[in-house]
């Protein structure tokens, strides 16, 4: 099952993606999350230079992987690649719910979070949005959306 949420720059995504994966916590389910690092000419910062992981991976390594004892990590060089094909090569946790934060253009079901009519309406244009939550009404409305999370697994199971 994937769900995005998606909407402008510093509108409360990561917010929204966090809540929503304590809810499906609480319910028990397993739970990645992708974030589309969306600021131009920025990239991701990675781990200190100096750790051993990351020495390896500025030697020149494609792919430098840690296990610790609980957490595994993994970075990677590669070119810009599609959510589709992040998600096939990259999910490693079998029947996960995937909560994706960004991908506009994506083909998934979207939860779209907006400031103003305007952006719901730019917003709303996108394809598979099911849900629409405006930033300010997020406190008093997050229950009837837990509410519809709920169902939409339900739905979605498979």
């Amino acid at each position: 099952m994937i769900l995005q949420v998606v909407g402008y720059k510093d509108v409360g995504k990561t917010t929204i993606v966090s809540r929503i994966v304590k809810h499906f916590k609480r319910l028990g389910y397993p739970v990645v999350t992708i974030k589309h690092h969306g600021h131009a000419h920025e990239e991701i910062t990675l781990p200190h230079e100096h750790v051993d992981h990351m020495r390896h991976f500025n030697a020149g390594a494609d792919q430098s992987i840690v296990q610790g004892h609980q957490y595994i990590e993994s970075i990677q060089r590669y070119d810009e690649m599609s959510l589709q094909t992040l998600i096939g090569e990259c999910v490693t946790i079998d029947d996960s719910i995937i909560l994706v934060e960004g991908y506009k253009d994506a083909d998934y079901d979207k939860v779209v979070l907006y400031r103003n009519q305007a952006e719901f309406e730019q917003l709303n244009r996108l394809s598979n949005v099911k849900y629409a939550l405006h930033r300010d009404k997020v406190v008093d409305e997050f229950g009837q959306f837990e509410r519809w999370l709920d169902t939409w697994v339900q739905n979605n199971k498979g």
